[in-house]
């Protein structure tokens, strides 16, 4: 708008010295009166080019075009390229690129959800999303600018998030992606709103990348758990002391059984009737007295001939 009223200014300008110049040539022709003609189609010149500029607007690849003007809204996406338009119009532009969020200048945000026991936790996520450039008409006129825009996909985040968290319980916390797959669903779906003058239903962004960062629950909650495994850490070393203390008794117990004097008697029986093929000359006798050494070598040359 701002290009065609200085074209019509210079236009103005124009034709105010071009008729000046044909007064002045009928009265004195000279030198001054071609150099205003010149100036004349000069200025003309310029005022044309000047509107016919005011006419074409470029977008440029990654963005689309919304083109209103005097209230109304053209419902055709301006796509990248150079395109024509009236005048008159103003153009909105809208970045088609995927975007994240946070961005690296935020803070990452730590939403309260409440587990379906209504014990609050702590989530932290991230998204990637991205505007469809066929409905941008409708997102100006719904939403409005690019800021606006990012405010409804934090509102919807934020949405999909709490009404996700709700459907799992606090035992279920484990279970993160199945989790981050029923957020990364319910924060699409909150990304479809319905015009506030009717009609159908239109999608402000699509949710392209959902990522489940962090997942607190209640610090209470973190200490039960703690205070469970130690317990079952200490359960657990119990039995294996008891278990321990049953194969030493059960040892203990063979041991006895063993070491009886009945099988003393037994294993000493067998170990003689072994040493008739032995070459060991030494034998132990367990009496009640001690136990004395026969040495057998001896023996048989005391009893030779």
């Amino acid at each position: 708008m701002g290009k065609l009223v200085s074209a019509a200014v210079l236009g103005a300008i124009a034709f105010s010295v071009l008729l000046a110049s044909a007064l002045l040539r009928s009265q004195r022709p000279g030198p001054i009166v071609s150099l205003l003609r010149f100036a004349g189609l000069g200025l003309g010149a310029l005022a044309l080019a000047l509107a016919v500029g005011s006419t074409m607007v470029v977008i440029d690849p990654g963005e689309v075009g919304v083109r209103h003007a005097f209230g109304y809204v053209d419902p055709t996406s301006l796509l990248p390229g150079i395109r024509f338009v009236p005048p008159w119009s103003s153009i909105e532009r809208y970045s088609t690129r995927e975007e994240q969020w946070p961005t690296r200048s935020d803070q990452i945000e730590q939403i309260a959800a409440l587990s379906s026991e209504q014990m609050g936790t702590t989530v932290e996520v991230s998204i990637r999303w991205q505007i469809d450039p066929q409905q941008s008409p409708k997102i100006f006129t719904e939403i409005g600018d690019e800021e606006q825009i990012r405010g409804a996909v934090r509102n919807a985040i934020r949405k999909g998030v709490r009404d996700g968290m709700v459907q799992y319980s606090i035992n279920d916390i484990a279970k993160r992606t199945q989790i981050a797959n029923t957020m990364e669903g319910l924060v699409d779906s909150a990304l479809v709103t319905t015009p506030r003058a009717g009609g159908g239903k239109f999608r402000i962004a699509t949710v392209t990348a959902f990522f489940l960062r962090d997942l607190q629950p209640p610090a209470q909650v973190v200490q039960a758990i703690n205070n469970k495994i130690a317990q079952e850490q200490q359960i657990e070393t119990e039995r294996h002391r008891v278990e321990v203390a049953r194969l030493q008794t059960e040892q203990q117990r063979l041991l006895n059984q063993t070491l009886s004097p009945e099988a003393l008697m037994k294993q000493w029986i067998e170990v003689l009737h072994d040493m008739k093929t032995s070459n060991n000359l030494i034998i132990f006798v367990p009496t009640e007295g001690g136990i004395p050494l026969l040495n057998v070598g001896e023996l048989r040359k005391n009893l030779k001939p």
